[in-house]
């Protein structure tokens, strides 16, 4: 029985946002109006009108004029209500100024523009992403007439990438608490999700083509680094056969490889999957950039050269959360 009504909740739900994405397309900016808005009475509006039809009741069946009165009275309450539940939240603008990029698991936060146009102003307005992180978490606001207002409304984040945190709830149940006055809004708002930061093996240092001050060398490289006496086991090919000839001694070639002293987020420097390939470079990225190391990025496709700071950071987090992304994906934003 459950399992068919969860069944038929979510399809009456997935109908009614299509219509209402019909109503109000998907926009930067909407203006709430009788076009977008829906009232309809709570569980506590519900319980009030029963309470109000006990009452006519009883003062029908006792022919009590004054009970009667009184039902009435209640009765022209809830219409009121009504009327000051939607004069409330029309008039209200809301417009989508941006978003904080934020790590993969963590929420993002979207910052809103709400203007009012009312002179009596709006009081206890709800705000809350479909997909929010809780509702306990809803944003309450009050608003002044036209006194712009910014508010930052959080999404939960899951993956890197773009996150659309889907339709903007917009309420009250001003004034009584007895109705509920609310709409669906359609904002195009997206944000950047950057991987998230994972302790990894830190990369290899990048090879150079010469001695570099603070750099680092390797023995087994490419490059020739000098004689020492030769020990057994040796390979045959790096013994010096030329100064064996001239008799000078058994001597064996040394070879080594000189690295950059810079730091280097290199895509092949770690063999692991994708997105925990892209997690250990953004946890380097961080930790170079608190420890002032100059770093640069490689990836398939893309380089960066090594440098310090918040843009060449930003640069290089945006570079790890849009890598490999469906096109239709970049094309979007």
């Amino acid at each position: 029985m459950s399992s068919l009504l969860a069944s038929w909740r979510a399809s009456w739900e997935e109908r009614f946002y299509r219509w209402v994405d019909k109503r109000t397309p998907r926009t930067l900016q909407v203006e709430l109006n009788r076009k977008n808005l829906y009232i309809f009475p709570n569980l506590t509006g519900l319980l009030y009108l029963a309470i109000t039809f006990v009452i006519w009741l009883l003062g029908t069946n006792y022919q009590n004029n004054l009970i009667l009165a009184l039902s009435y009275l209640l009765v022209s309450i809830f219409v009121v209500s009504i009327l000051h539940a939607f004069a409330n939240l029309a008039g209200i603008s809301v417009r989508f100024v941006g978003a904080r990029p934020a790590f993969a698991g963590d929420p993002a936060a979207f910052v809103l523009e709400l203007n009012c146009i009312n002179k009596a102003g709006c009081d206890n307005l709800e705000l809350r992403w479909q997909n929010g992180v809780k509702s306990s978490e809803t944003q309450v606001v009050t608003l002044n007439h036209n006194e712009p207002q910014q508010v930052t409304v959080r999404a939960q984040s899951r993956e890197r990438g773009y996150l659309q945190p889907g339709r903007l709830l917009v309420q009250s149940r001003f004034p009584l608490g007895i109705i509920r006055c609310w709409t669906w809004l359609n904002l195009d708002a997206t944000a950047l999700i950057y991987p998230a930061p994972i302790i990894t093996d830190e990369p290899h240092a990048q090879a150079s083509d010469g001695r570099e001050e603070g750099g680092a060398s390797q023995r087994g490289g490419d490059d020739f680094s000098g004689l020492r006496d030769y020990q057994a086991g040796d390979p045959i090919k790096h013994i010096a056969w030329k100064q064996y000839a001239q008799d000078k001694g058994l001597f064996t070639k040394e070879y080594e490889a000189f690295f950059s002293a810079d730091k280097w987020l290199d895509w092949d420097s770690l063999n692991q999957p994708q997105e925990l390939r892209l997690s250990g470079l953004c946890y380097w990225a961080l930790e170079y950039e608190q420890r002032q190391m100059p770093y640069g990025l490689h990836l398939p496709g893309f380089s960066l050269a090594p440098a310090l700071g918040e843009h060449h950071l930003q640069t290089v987090l945006t570079a790890l959360a849009k890598f490999n992304l469906p096109r239709e994906a970049n094309h979007a934003r």
